[in-house]
């Protein structure tokens, strides 16, 4: 997906073109301030649309995908940043010191989660259950135990419900330890792959000096 860095280029090179088109313009075809004002405008909001048409296009092209399945992954992107958003200030609600952190954990992995398929999309058929069920759900669990935690209502059936709410969220977070896990997993074994070939290098070395 685009990055700040993106943004940043596109942004500079659009701006560069408002007073490169006014004084031509201007000086070359004499017309009016106001004229090539707008005119400057038009260039530098056409120019800010085809450079991001070409930014996405290099990054679809990079990763071999397609443009549907470009814009899906970038979709699902911004639910998961969004459901993330919810979730964080949800958390904040909590009053309990050790669900707080434990909610930040949980908040760190999904965090990590979206930052590994923002700069790999396609990592992200490695954890569709990730965008697709295990944030939606931490999202709205984590809302439903900061609702009741705040309720002054504290019998049985509040802490039995505050409890299993709790263990919900518990075998959550052991799921998007699992979904991290599945999305390293062809890294780690990449990096083993590697580290055997660098192994057996060394070894060759060694007897051959020998």
């Amino acid at each position: 997906m685009l990055h700040a860095g993106h943004t940043a280029l596109r942004y500079f090179i659009s701006f560069v073109t408002i007073p490169v088109t006014f004084m031509i313009a201007m000086s070359g075809f004499h017309l009016g301030f106001w004229i090539s004002l707008v005119i400057a405008a038009l260039v530098y909001m056409a120019s800010n649309f085809i450079i991001k048409v070409y930014q996405r296009y290099k990054k679809r092209k990079q990763f071999g995908l397609t443009k549907s399945e470009y814009n899906h992954i970038e979709a699902q992107i911004q639910e998961a940043r969004e459901s993330l958003y919810n979730f964080n200030r949800m958390a904040t609600r909590v009053r309990s010191i050790s669900g707080f952190k434990h909610l930040f954990e949980m908040s760190r992995l999904s965090k990590r989660i979206i930052s590994i398929v923002r700069a790999n999309p396609p990592k992200f058929y490695q954890a569709e259950i990730f965008f697709y069920s295990h944030l939606p759900s931490a999202a709205e669990l984590t809302e439903k135990y900061a609702y009741l935690s705040k309720q002054p209502i504290k019998d049985t059936e509040m802490h039995l419900a505050l409890q299993r709410t709790r263990d919900a969220l518990e075998d959550l977070f052991v799921s998007l330890e699992k979904d991290l896990r599945q999305i390293l997993a062809a890294d780690i074994e990449e990096l083993k792959v590697e580290l055997d070939f660098v192994t057996r290098r060394s070894e060759r070395s060694s007897k051959e000096e020998s």
